[in-house]
């Protein structure tokens, strides 16, 4: 999917220069109040039609609207002002009369009708009074059909080399969209503005010529090029002084005492630190008293260029106007490399792979997100048979397992740190009235699953064990051989549940004995379900046509095992290798 982007209150431009990084998707309309800034945007992106207003100017507003739907924008993104948190302890949320902008914002969505907007802000808008707010916007968009996301993003750890903490909260009309996961390589002040050390105070332009390449990530870039915006603030003779006090990359703090003077914040008179991230860049880091914005060892404060690198500007973006509205103009900016993860992520949405068929439907892609899309859509199955991740791995100390070339108990990253049991609650609203749940899980978290089933409307039965003819010997000389595993059985309260007892037994025992996966059937999930082991639940626990989810489907084993028993099935798995494997053993029904 193409998405065509309306930037609201764009500032410069900082949102849409990530986003517009992305292959898929453009900024076409922009609007912001600040002229300086809209003039910034104009020069920047040629090829957007650029509104200078106030939205709550209805004129301004109606322009806004016929524009952005000639130009089929698709996707809104922006940060509107949300000041109003509380008032006087009370909870006005969004009834708050500082809110309005955000109202308005509320409004051209509502109007538009995208398939996709983002909210950009400050990260207390999703904790102020135990949530009220979120809850508030949660539920204002999702009364106009819109599936909503949202988490605290740190630029950090998208490759900005800046700590700058923000609110990112992601609607979508058809698709639930996972925000993105940074892993980028950090990114240091030293890499991002070393090779620009060489103005004093009051020297710079703002426009030179590039004059003292170094080692940096920009050298290559920038070599014979000229640099816009690199002109340092022309300090008075009593800031200097304070400065040249400061140790290189110090702060007050490092002076001695009588020094301090009557300054009461230990962070003001700062430097910045070469081999770690910048605080957040804010619109007065021109001014040393400001906080750690001062050069970590030249006396001056950083200068806009320095700044927009922080920030994550390429160097090929100019910012126009006078020197207080450019600090302004950049401070405001949303990083551009953290925009455009976003926009990655969202565009990642929307070619995820989703394969259905006659009788499976298979998804890659989070459990804990694609739920919204299923509650939206009125998806409704009959069982949920799972296999989830048990956070049991850990890593090898054992010689042998290099030997044997086996992965032991660490069966990858996967397997750490997940989220055991808060899914439970969002899947037990799709199930049918008669509906159950077979989960598998390690003993050492067997009475939490069993809680929070317990408090999800749901019943306990059982505990099915899976007693395994062949296990893997391990530490046998140190402890008992590890033969079984585990799953607890739940129904829905007052239901009428499934149990197919065979008529030729008198009973039947909750153990299932069977090997563990060998021979043909053995892929390269550590962590497999025996077929046999899965038909057998899967005859036992459900009918014939009964529709069968597996949120968390690995190999695909319940699935495999539902289908050549004439049952429907539903699977999604994060990870694409063993998705894959899933897709290749329902293409050949083993």
């Amino acid at each position: 999917m193409r998405f065509n982007v309306l930037d609201l209150f764009s500032g410069a431009g900082g949102f849409s220069s990530g986003l517009d990084k992305v292959r898929n998707i453009r900024t076409v309309v922009a609007v912001d109040f600040d002229k300086y800034a809209t003039e910034t945007f104009k020069k920047n992106f040629p090829n957007a039609y650029v509104i200078t207003g106030d939205l709550t100017n209805q004129d301004v507003k109606k322009e806004v609207i016929k524009v952005s739907k000639k130009k089929r924008v698709n996707m809104i993104v922006g940060g509107p002002p949300c000041q109003g948190f509380s008032l006087k302890g009370k909870n006005l949320g969004l009834d708050d009369p500082r809110n309005f902008l955000f109202l308005e914002y509320f409004d051209l969505v509502k109007e538009i009708e995208p398939e996709v907007f983002v909210i950009e802000n400050v990260k207390n808008i999703l904790n102020s009074e135990n949530g009220y707010f979120i809850d508030q916007i949660v539920e204002k968009f999702s009364s106009i059909d819109y599936i909503i996301n949202f988490d605290v993003l740190n630029a950090k750890d998208f490759g900005v080399p800046e700590s700058r903490e923000r609110a990112i909260i992601i609607g979508s009309k058809t698709r639930s969209i996972d925000l993105p996961v940074g892993n980028s390589k950090p990114v240091t002040v030293r890499d991002a503005i070393s090779d620009l050390a060489y103005l004093e105070s009051g020297e710079g332009s703002f426009e030179s010529e590039y004059i003292n390449p170094a080692t940096s990530l920009y050298q290559k870039k920038l070599r014979g090029k000229k640099l816009y915006n690199h002109i340092a603030t022309n300090h008075s003779k009593v800031a200097l002084e304070k400065l040249a006090m400061i140790p290189p990359e110090g702060d007050k703090t490092s002076l001695p005492k009588e020094l301090h003077g009557k300054q009461k914040f230990a962070t003001t008179w700062s430097r910045l630190q070469w081999d770690t991230f910048s605080p957040t860049i804010d619109t007065r880091f021109d001014t040393p008293s400001n906080g750690r914005n001062s050069h970590p060892f030249l006396n001056r404060s950083i200068t806009p260029r320095e700044a927009a690198r922080i920030q994550s500007f390429d160097d090929d973006f100019i910012f126009y106007g006078p020197k207080s509205s450019v600090c302004k103009q950049i401070g405001n900016a949303v990083p551009p490399l953290l925009s455009k993860a976003i926009g990655q992520a969202i565009s990642n949405a929307y070619n995820t792979i989703r394969i259905k068929k006659d009788n499976y439907e298979l998804y890659l892609g989070n459990a804990y997100t694609l739920i919204k899309e299923f509650k939206k859509n009125n998806i409704k199955v009959n069982h949920i048979i799972t296999d989830p991740p048990y956070n049991i791995s850990q890593d090898n100390n054992f010689t042998t397992m290099k030997s044997a070339n086996r992965k032991g108990i660490d069966f990858g990253e996967w397997d750490k740190n997940f989220d055991l049991y808060n899914w439970i609650s969002d899947y037990e609203s799709i199930l049918d009235k008669n509906g159950s749940m077979i989960i598998f899980c390690s003993y050492r978290f067997m009475s939490f699953i069993i809680d929070k089933l317990e408090e999800s409307n749901m019943l306990v039965k059982d505990i099915l064990i899976w007693k395994k003819t062949n296990p893997m010997p391990r530490n046998i000389d140190r402890r008992y051989v590890q033969d079984t595993e585990f799953a607890v059985w739940a129904v829905k309260k007052n239901s009428k549940w499934i149990f197919n007892k065979p008529k030729n037994k008198s009973y039947l025992r909750s153990c299932y004995e069977t090997s563990t996966v060998s021979g043909k059937e053995k892929t390269a999930h550590p962590t497999q379900k025996s077929l046999k082991l899965m038909e057998d639940i899967i005859k036992i626990h459900t009918n014939k046509d009964d529709l069968i989810l597996d949120p968390f489907m690995g190999s695909g084993s319940t699935g495999i095992a539902a289908i050549r028993n004439n049952r429907k099935f539903i699977g999604i798995e994060l990870q694409k290798q063993y998705f894959d494997i899933a897709v290749d053993r329902f293409e050949r029904r083993q």
